[in-house]
């Protein structure tokens, strides 16, 4: 779609010929200009982004509360400096070339359709093929066309198109919507101690968040949308919650150190990121130990699918349920861990990963005699199959894991039993003294 731009086309053709338009009433403190003319200049000499604020003249309910509503709210005020802001009656006219225009007519503001509105010229970039244009534009016929929210999302688009500043704001405002349809946000402990004491008394799974240093708010491993999403709030509610700053610490007077070091979460690997201790299974060898480690890889943050999947994993030790996080966030959602998971395969898989990493070579060693001994196991016609495979040296388990699927889906044959829908699985891993993870799925299949 051509841009029209407001420069070539009307400002600069008749801009020393237009009158200063008749100035409104405003406060001595107030941003806001009132002339066309001197708000373009001062905006071009500063480089900065034009805001003009169209204002039918008979709604006066409407214009106060924007006024002393709206523009007035902290999220937008902060906003309005690094804008030229101008406000003009939606009938104002200019003269240009000996013709009278009134400013709405002109196709630029197409968007507003002659009535109430704002519309933010881009005076900013002047090597951008957008200056000098319309790059956002919002009509105002009513309160619920501009809560405050949605102004200073507005005010804070990165330079772009109208359409990419327009997809930009769409996709602000579905996080906004999604925020407030999902009511109060769930609470959180900020205390560790305190966390894992309830989690321990009532026998329930307890979430940790590592956050920017210093700070139990800045969750920067989990993305924006994340936290209000109605599925990952309603699979976060059978959790103990806890937010904790990387620097923080446990133990008492002289003894206090950093929860980070543990040996618990050596695969947090000291980065932000989510981690469960297992609080909810007391019979199970994995009570009271963590169970999960997903550090922030690449400085990627999780989405909401990749956090349903931390969410939803089974009762299993650390290495279990990182193998199987990496199969399921695959982004082609291979089926195997959709069947039943098997405690007879957990252990079969443990037992062959460790032995792959104590002999340090990946392979279905011994699987003539391993095959019938599984199948033993197995309800009657279930059938075993077995896939392996191993890690780069010196990679984390997260990252060895997800490495691990993705060797797996370089293999025909093993993708094939891994993608499928396994009526039975179980999946695990081990590191050797290389360095080496080995890995280890089985599955029992009709």
């Amino acid at each position: 779609m051509r841009l029209t731009t407001i420069l070539s086309v009307v400002l600069l053709a008749g801009l020393l010929a237009w009158p200063h338009l008749p100035a409104t009433a405003a406060a001595p403190d107030s941003p806001w200009l009132t002339d066309y003319a001197q708000a373009v200049s001062q905006a071009k000499s500063q480089s900065k982004m034009l805001l003009i604020h169209f204002e039918k003249p008979d709604q006066n309910e409407l214009r106060d509360y924007l006024r002393f509503e709206v523009f007035a709210a902290d999220g937008v005020r902060a906003n309005l400096a690094d804008h030229v802001c101008l406000r003009l009656s939606t009938d104002a006219k200019i003269t240009a070339n000996d013709h009278e225009l009134v400013v709405l007519e002109h196709e630029a503001f197409a968007g507003l359709k002659r009535g109430a509105g704002l519309a933010v010229l881009d005076l900013a970039h002047p090597k951008a093929d957008y200056y000098g244009c319309v790059v956002s534009a919002v009509a105002t016929r009513s309160k619920e066309d501009l809560p405050s929210w949605r102004l200073a999302a507005m005010l804070n688009l990165s330079p772009g198109t109208p359409a990419a500043r327009a997809a930009q704001l769409a996709s602000q405002e579905a996080t906004e919507r999604a925020r407030q349809e999902a009511g109060p946000p769930l609470d959180w402990h900020e205390d560790y101690a305190e966390a894992i004491a309830q989690a321990r008394q009532e026998g329930r799974m307890l979430l940790i968040v590592f956050c920017a240093k210093g700070d139990a708010s800045r969750c920067e491993c989990l993305c924006d949308d994340v936290l209000i999403d109605p599925k990952v709030r309603a699979a976060l509610k059978p959790f103990v919650r806890v937010r904790v700053p990387l620097d923080a610490t446990i133990g008492q007077g002289d003894e206090k150190k950093k929860l980070i070091d543990h040996v618990g979460f050596a695969e947090m690997l000291g980065r932000q990121g989510i981690a469960v201790v297992d609080l909810a299974h007391k019979d199970a060898k994995q009570y009271g130990t963590v169970v999960s480690c997903f550090p922030t890889l690449r400085q990627q943050p999780y989405s909401v699918d990749k956090m349903l999947v931390i969410l939803n994993l089974p009762p299993g030790t650390l290495t279990q349920r990182t193998l199987i996080y990496a199969v399921r966030a695959h982004p082609e959602r291979p089926a195997s861990t959709d069947g039943t998971l098997n405690p007879d395969l957990l252990e079969e898989a443990e037992s062959h990963s460790a032995y792959q990493a104590r002999i340090r070579l990946q392979g279905h060693h011994r699987w003539e005699f391993r095959f019938h001994r599984i199948n033993r196991k197995l309800s009657s016609g279930a059938m075993a199959s077995e896939v392996c495979a191993e890690s780069w040296p010196g990679e984390g388990l997260l990252q060895a894991a997800i490495e691990c699927v993705r060797c797996w889906r370089l293999s025909s044959g093993h993708w094939s039993a891994v993608r499928a829908r396994q009526g039975c699985y179980g999946y695990d891993m081990r590191r050797g003294s290389n360095g080496i993870w080995y890995a280890t799925g089985i599955f029992g299949s009709r």
